[in-house]
């Protein structure tokens, strides 16, 4: 993997942790994160990976944009009233390519996520642990203007549109404990030692399948979202028929029968 001066990789067999690293600035999404962050997911959507846990590195996962860049229309010199568009055009760019990886992803939220580009990320994942004390919300009511990177199709996909809505609206600072509630986290655990060891676990469990078993999987569960119950079996019944004829399923039909067996 390539060397980074805002972001680390920790390779952990066919897992990769992803740490957001300027924790001087709250690990916010400046220009040169968010290239970095988009040759890093370039190099692993055709890596052998199984799965991408993607963290913060001090006590905020992210704090959103910097505030002092371009991003938050600072410093910007293009006049054309389209700059901002353009702007977004590329920051979201890190929204798909997260989205549309082809193994599963999680967030560690390791404290507060916010505005477009903090929450952004972790609402890009397919799952999410957080850690007791963080909050999530948006900002576009304090500032006049719509919310992006995507939270107005991503939040409501798992929490509802009302719960998009009122997050929208309002900045309502949703807790950890409430986002479990409304489906916005998967898991919540007393602090970051816990945290930690939870998506260990988690990497290693997904990281140890099959890595075509793991991409199917994925992409089967998110084509439910919209298909009928007819369509959903042929493609549970396609990519299981293929699945049964792997190695890896014979392997581990194999030390499945072998531990019941055992009586383990």
């Amino acid at each position: 993997m390539s060397e980074y001066s805002t972001i680390t990789l920790d390779r952990r067999q066919r897992a990769v942790v992803l740490t957001l690293d300027r924790p001087d600035r709250l690990n916010a999404l400046d220009p040169q994160m968010l290239e970095e962050l988009l040759d890093a997911l370039r190099e692993l959507a055709v890596a052998d990976v199984n799965c991408l846990v993607i963290t913060g590195r001090g006590r905020l996962f992210s704090a959103g944009v910097d505030l002092d860049t371009p991003f938050f229309m600072e410093h910007v010199d293009d006049p054309s009233v389209y700059s901002g568009k353009r702007l977004l055009d590329w920051q979201h760019r890190l929204i798909e390519a997260i989205y549309e990886l082809s193994f599963p992803t999680l967030a560690a939220l390791n404290g507060h996520a916010c505005g477009g580009g903090g929450l952004g990320i972790a609402m890009a994942c397919d799952l999410r642990f957080a850690v007791a004390g963080a909050r999530m919300w948006m900002v576009p009511g304090a500032l006049d203007v719509v919310q992006d990177f995507g939270l107005s199709w991503l939040v409501q996909r798992v929490a509802g549109p009302s719960h998009a809505a009122h997050m929208a609206l309002t900045g309502y600072r949703v807790s950890a404990e409430e986002a479990l509630g409304w489906g916005l986290v998967n898991e919540v655990h007393a602090d970051a030692a816990a945290l930690t060891a939870a998506v260990d676990g988690f990497a290693e469990q997904v990281g140890a399948m099959g890595g075509d078993a793991v991409r199917m999987l994925k992409t089967v569960v998110r084509l439910g979202h919209a298909s009928s119950l007819r369509e959903q079996l042929q493609v549970e019944a396609i990519a299981n028929g293929l699945a049964f004829q792997s190695e890896e399923f014979k392997q581990r039909k194999r030390a499945y029968l072998d531990k019941l067996a055992g009586g383990r």
